[in-house]
């Protein structure tokens, strides 16, 4: 795998990691309603390879989350990730957002995981995916009601997870899924 920068800036969450191998080595990051990605994503990419010990020029690609989410911080995210990964001659890997938010969890078989990013009034960017990470409905911005995900909660435990949970929660009432922010 070699040396990766990771870089989250789809949400109110300013984030950059640098993994080994899959290990994380150094991790800096920022959750403020204020979105201070401008601010702080070149500072967090400074702190975590001074923490790692390592230099830019001892990285073998860098990971940016291609979205959906916040216009802006996508924008501020893949273009630092691109400057860095022309400059450096070195590959660009985009993370899809939700599946990102979706390995948080160790679903069973037969579960369903959901994540969600609030889009403001009672939209959401959601997609469904099972215990294996696969996608099982892809990325859409849809309007939260009682119907949302009933076909995705029948008999077995849902997970939603993400900025929109506690939306989907109070647009769905007494459910059988369970939030986890």
């Amino acid at each position: 795998m070699g040396l990766i920068l990771n870089l989250e800036t789809a949400t109110t969450n300013c984030s950059v990691s640098l993994a080994r191998d899959g290990v994380i080595l150094a991790l800096k990051e920022q959750n403020t309603p204020n979105y201070s990605h401008s601010e702080q994503l070149h500072v967090f990419i400074e702190k975590c390879l001074d923490e790692a010990d390592c230099s830019l020029n001892e990285l073998n690609a860098i990971a940016v989350s291609k979205g959906p989410g916040s216009y802006t911080g996508l924008r501020i995210g893949v273009s630092a990730a691109k400057g860095l990964c022309f400059s450096l001659g070195i590959p660009l890997i985009a993370i899809a957002t939700l599946k990102s938010m979706a390995s948080q969890i160790d679903a069973s078989a037969g579960e369903h995981i959901i994540p969600v990013l609030d889009a403001r009034r009672m939209e959401v960017y959601a997609a469904v995916f099972d215990s294996n990470l696969n996608e099982v409905r892809g990325t859409e911005a849809q309007i939260i009601d009682e119907e949302s995900f009933e076909a995705y909660s029948q008999n077995k435990r849902t997970y939603i997870v993400g900025s929109g949970a506690e939306k989907d929660q109070a647009g769905l009432g007494p459910t059988q899924f369970f939030i986890q922010n």
